[in-house]
C-alpha cells in the first residue's frame, strides 16, 4: 500500500506539470452563446455549464443562467434540461446553506434523469446530495449516495465523476478521523483524477494529501501539497480552491510561524472578500482571531472576531434573500400547473351540491379543532413527564455527588492520615511529615473541588488518584509498588470522566488486598484505555485476594460494610445511563501458577465523552 501511494504521488506530480487548463473556459462558453442564438439542447447545456461555473464566485450570474435553463426547458418540455436546472438550483441552495431544500432539488433532478435515461445527470445529483449529507454530518447517507454514483460513472467512463466521488469519500473519512481510510480513498481516486486531467480536481486532491501529511506530522510533504494545490487552483483561476488551500495550510500546520500563518489567512480572507464568499470571510476571520489571540494581540484578535461575526451575519442575510428569490422562482414555475389543476377541480366542485360542500367544510373544521386540542394535551403531558424524569435524574446525580464526597472523605482515611503525620513527627522525620501533609492537603482540596464538578479531565483525575496512592505508600512504608498506564489518546483528546470514580476500588486493593499480605514484591497497577465508545479502567493487585480478605474482615471488622463500592456502582449506572450496568463493572479473582489466590482484578467501563 505504501509503494502504491508513492507511485501515485509521483504520477500526480508529473501530471500537474504535463497538463494545463484553459482559464478562459467561461469566456469561451459566453462567446459560444453569443455566436449560436438558436435555442436547442446544446444551447441549454451551455447555459447550465455557465450557471455551474459562476456558482462559486458570482451568485447573481449563476442564478441568472439557472433561470434561463429552467424557463427554456419548461417551454420546450425538455426533460433533460429540467434535470440540469434542478442541479443548478441544488448547487445554489447548497451554497446558501439550505441543505434540505438543496437535496430536494437534487432528488427531483434524479427523477428527471431517470425519466429521460440520463445516467450522467443522475450520478452528478447523487454526488451533490451526498456532499450535502456530509455538511449535515450524516456520514452513512453520504457514503450511501456516493457509492451509488461510482459504478454509474465507471460504466459511463466518466473519470472526472469517479475522481470527485472518491475525493468526497475521503473528506467523509477525514471528518470521522478515519485517516487510513481517507488515504485509501485518495489512492483509489488518483488514477481517475489523472485520467480526468483537470487542475480543479488536482487541487482538491492536493489539499486532501496536504491535510493527511500534516496530521501525520510530515511537515515538508504537507507544505509541498498545499503549495501544489494553490498552483493548480491558480492555473484554473479557481479562487474557491485557492481559498481552501490557504485556509487548510494555516489550520492544519500547527508549527507554522505566526507571520507565515497570518500571511496565509490574509490571502484566504482577501479571496473570500473578493468573491463575496461570506462563509469564507467568517472562517478566515475566525482563524485570524485565534492566531492573534495566541500571539497576545488582543485588539487585533477582537477586531477579527467582530469581522467573523459580521461575516456570519452577512452570510445569513444574503442567504435569506437568495432563498426567497429561489423559492419564488420555483413557485412561479409551478404556478401554471397549479392553476390548470385548480380549473379542473373547480369544474368538478361545481357539480356538487352546496349543502355537501358546507358539510364537508364543517367536518374538516371540527376535525382540525379536535386535532389541535388533542395534540395540545398530548404535548403538555409529554412535557410534564419529561420534566419529572429530568428532575428525578438530577436529584439522583446530586445525591450521588454528596454520597461520593462523603465516601472519598472517609473518616477512617483521614484518621489514618493524621496518625501517619503524627508518627513521622514522633520519629523526628520532619521532611516526610511535611511531604505527607502537603500531599494530604492537595488531595483534600481536590476532593472538595470534585464535589462542585461532577466530571473532570482524565489527566487531572489520574493526578488526584496518584496523590491518594502516594499517601498510602508513605503510610505503609512503601510496602508496595505502583504502576500506571494511561492511553495517549485519552491524554491528547478532550475526554472527561467522573472525578475520583475508581478511588474506592484502589482503596480496597490497598487496604484489603495488599496491607494484609506478607509478600515481598507487592504491586498495584492501574490502567485507563480507550475501547470504542468506552473508557476502560483496570485496577489489579497481587495481594491476598478476596476470600482471605473476607476471612480477615470477619475476625477483625465484624461490622465492616463497603459503602464506597455501592456509591461507585450508582455513579457508573447514572453516568452510563444504564440501570442494569450490563457488564460495566467486573471483579475477577486472580490466581497464581499454583492455582492459589494471587490478588484481585477490577474492570470498570464508562462512556467516553
Amino acid at each position: 500500500m505504501r509503494k502504491q501511494f508513492i507511485l501515485l504521488a509521483i504520477l500526480y506530480f508529473f501530471s500537474g506539470n504535463i497538463f494545463s487548463q484553459d482559464n478562459s473556459y467561461v469566456d469561451s462558453l459566453v462567446n459560444w452563446i453569443n455566436e449560436h442564438p438558436k435555442v436547442d439542447s446544446q444551447y441549454i447545456q451551455t447555459l447550465h455549464r455557465l450557471s455551474y461555473r459562476y456558482s462559486e464566485n458570482d451568485v447573481k450570474k449563476s442564478y441568472y443562467y439557472y433561470q434561463k435553463v429552467q424557463d427554456l426547458s419548461d417551454s420546450l418540455n425538455f426533460t433533460f434540461g429540467k434535470s440540469l436546472a434542478q442541479i443548478n438550483l441544488g448547487i445554489l441552495l447548497s451554497n446558501s446553506a439550505s441543505l434540505d431544500a438543496s437535496n430536494n432539488a437534487f432528488f427531483k433532478a434524479i427523477d428527471y434523469a431517470d425519466e429521460c435515461g440520463a445516467l450522467r445527470l443522475k450520478s452528478v445529483s447523487l454526488n451533490n446530495a451526498a456532499d450535502n449529507f456530509l455538511s449535515l454530518r450524516n456520514f452513512e447517507k453520504c457514503r450511501e449516495y456516493t457509492n451509488e454514483a461510482i459504478p454509474i460513472n465507471i460504466k459511463l467512463k466518466a473519470w472526472r465523476g469517479v475522481a470527485i466521488n472518491y475525493e468526497l469519500l475521503q473528506r467523509c473519512d477525514l471528518s470521522q478521523k478515519l485517516y487510513a481510510d481517507a488515504r485509501e480513498k485518495l489512492i483509489k481516486g488518483m488514477p481517475y483524477a489523472i485520467l480526468a486531467n483537470e487542475n480543479y480536481i488536482f487541487s482538491q486532491y492536493s489539499v486532501g494529501f496536504g491535510k493527511l501529511y500534516a496530521l501525520a506530522n510530515k511537515v515538508d510533504s504537507a507544505k509541498y501539497y498545499f503549495r501544489k494545490a494553490i498552483d493548480e487552483a491558480k492555473a484554473e483561476n479557481d479562487l474557491r480552491n485557492q481559498f481552501s488551500a490557504y485556509l487548510a495550510e494555516a489550520k492544519y500546520l500547527k508549527n507554522l510561524r505566526s507571520k507565515k500563518r497570518l500571511t496565509l489567512l490574509d490571502s484566504a480572507l482577501n479571496i473570500a472578500k473578493k468573491t463575496q464568499y461570506f462563509e469564507g470571510i467568517s472562517k478566515a476571520s475566525e482563524q485570524l482571531s485565534i492566531t492573534y489571540d495566541q500571539m497576545g494581540l488582543t485588539d487585533s484578535a477582537l477586531n477579527y472576531f467582530r469581522l467573523y461575526r459580521s461575516g456570519f451575519d452577512s452570510l445569513f442575510s444574503q442567504n435569506t434573500s437568495l432563498n426567497l428569490i429561489i423559492n419564488e422562482s420555483e413557485w412561479l414555475v409551478k404556478k401554471k400547473e397549479i392553476e390548470n389543476q385548480h380549473l379542473l377541480e373547480l369544474s368538478q366542485l361545481q357539480k356538487k351540491q352546496i349543502v355537501f360542500k358546507n358539510a364537508l367544510l364543517l367536518s374538516a373544521l371540527i376535525l382540525l379543532v379536535l386535532t389541535i386540542v388533542i395534540a395540545f394535551f398530548i404535548n403538555k403531558s409529554i412535557q410534564a413527564k419529561k420534566k419529572k424524569t429530568e428532575s428525578a435524574f438530577k436529584q439522583k446525580i446530586a445525591e450521588s455527588q454528596i454520597q461520593s464526597l462523603r465516601a472519598q472523605m472517609n473518616p477512617h482515611f483521614i484518621f489514618n492520615s493524621l496518625n501517619s503525620i503524627e508518627n513521622f513527627m514522633m520519629q523526628n522525620e520532619k521532611r516526610k511529615a511535611s511531604d505527607y501533609l502537603h500531599k494530604f492537603a492537595l488531595l483534600i482540596r481536590t476532593i472538595l473541588d470534585s464535589s462542585r464538578n461532577e466530571i473532570t479531565t482524565v489527566s487531572l483525575d489520574m493526578e488526584a488518584l496518584k496523590l491518594y496512592i502516594d499517601l498510602e505508600q508513605m503510610r505503609f512504608h512503601n510496602k508496595f509498588r505502583y504502576e500506571e498506564f494511561v492511553d495517549p489518546k485519552l491524554l491528547s483528546g478532550d475526554y472527561n470522566v467522573p472525578s475520583l470514580l475508581i478511588q474506592p476500588y484502589v482503596e480496597n486493593a490497598i487496604v484489603h488486598g495488599i496491607a494484609h499480605s506478607d509478600k515481598n514484591n507487592l504491586i498495584l497497577t492501574v490502567s485507563a484505555t480507550l475501547e470504542g465508545e468506552f473508557i476502560k479502567y483496570v485496577i489489579e493487585d497481587n495481594g491476598i485476594g478476596r476470600n482471605q480478605a473476607e476471612d480477615y474482615n470477619k475476625i477483625n471488622k465484624l461490622h465492616h460494610k463497603s459503602v464506597g463500592l455501592k456509591i461507585t456502582e450508582d455513579r457508573v449506572r447514572l453516568f452510563n445511563k444504564d440501570e442494569n450496568l450490563n457488564g460495566h463493572i467486573k471483579i475477577i479473582d486472580v490466581y497464581n501458577t499454583d492455582k492459589k489466590p494471587g490478588g484481585t482484578r477490577v474492570e470498570v467501563k464508562i462512556k467516553a465523552i
